[in-house]
């Protein structure tokens, strides 16, 4: 399936924001972090979870010049949690894209505290 928009919770914005505002640091940024970061969770995100009344992002924008490497993570996970990986794509990346903002955000107070976020979750 191909897309080149996604929609986010309104949650999510709101939380996107405000670690910009905390660390300087652009959404983006945060949104690849928040995907690898819901990536390490065994736990299946479930879609229907989030809202899709908040920012859309330009995939490009969101995933940069690893756009490859994040299709094939997801697509990945999504064999490995029994989901069709062409069917399920689009779902599953904008459920861990908000599931992963909701995890960072209580985590990063200031732009120091990204480096226990990765430090912890290994």
């Amino acid at each position: 399936m191909k897309f080149n928009r996604i929609r986010i919770s309104k949650g999510a914005t709101v939380r996107l924001q405000q670690l910009k505002g905390r660390t300087g640091l652009t959404p983006n940024i945060f949104a690849r972090m928040a995907i690898c970061y819901s990536l390490n969770d065994p736990q299946i995100p479930d879609p229907s979870e989030y809202d899709e009344e908040g920012q859309e992002l330009n995939r490009y924008t969101l995933t940069g010049e690893w756009d490859s490497f994040f299709i094939a993570l997801m697509k990945e996970r999504c064999v490995k949690d029994g989901l069709n990986p062409e069917e399920d794509l689009v779902p599953q990346f904008r459920a861990h894209l908000n599931r992963g903002v909701y995890s960072i955000f209580s985590r990063i107070k200031n732009l120091g505290d990204i480096k226990n976020l990765f430090t912890e979750a290994n």
